[in-house]
């Protein structure tokens, strides 16, 4: 089995848009940022038996599953930005069967709603990516097991820090 390894740093640019697993990461994080609501279909991008694994030692299991999770993630903010910072690809795909691991570092940033200030947070994700289950794939492809690594306290806090900032506010 031939492997070969792909290694980026910064955001998305031709360079990595040549990349199927990159091209596909980059799709997810722009539908992701585009509308927190998360108007796609929950099998567009995770499999539906796929695992996710939060830092918070919680395992969400599906794409129904991790859909509603990320709402309710994303449901303090207006807006999100993942910001690519390194990523590494390994490409273990043979015979026409697709099976990418990918490391990615963002710097992720939050709008809180009803908050000027920006909150800040790196994020490292360990995707595996292989061919789809289901029809609605992109590009043919879906996660197939996530790993999220990042300081939830860093938004936490900063998030519960700042509503009870509004309410004395008011």
């Amino acid at each position: 089995m031939a492997i070969t390894i792909f290694r980026h740093k910064g955001h998305w640019d031709p360079q990595t848009r040549q990349n199927r697993a990159l091209r596909f990461i980059e799709s997810y994080a722009l539908a992701v940022e585009s509308n927190l609501s998360l108007t796609y279909p929950s099998t567009k991008y995770y499999s539906p038996t796929c695992p996710f694994y939060d830092t918070t030692n919680v395992i969400y299991t599906g794409a129904d599953a991790i859909k509603a999770w990320m709402l309710r993630l994303f449901s303090p903010f207006d807006k999100v930005h993942l910001e690519g910072m390194s990523f590494m690809v390994v490409d273990e795909s043979e015979n026409g069967k697709a099976a990418f691991t990918v490391n990615a570092e963002f710097m992720a940033t939050y709008w809180l709603k009803g908050d000027e200030k920006l909150i800040e947070a790196p994020r490292l994700f360990v995707f595996t990516i292989e061919d789809a289950e289901t029809e609605d794939g992109e590009d043919g492809l879906q996660f197939s097991e996530v790993h999220l690594y990042w300081d939830t306290a860093l938004v936490a806090n900063e998030t519960k820090r700042r509503a009870v900032l509004r309410k004395g506010e008011t």
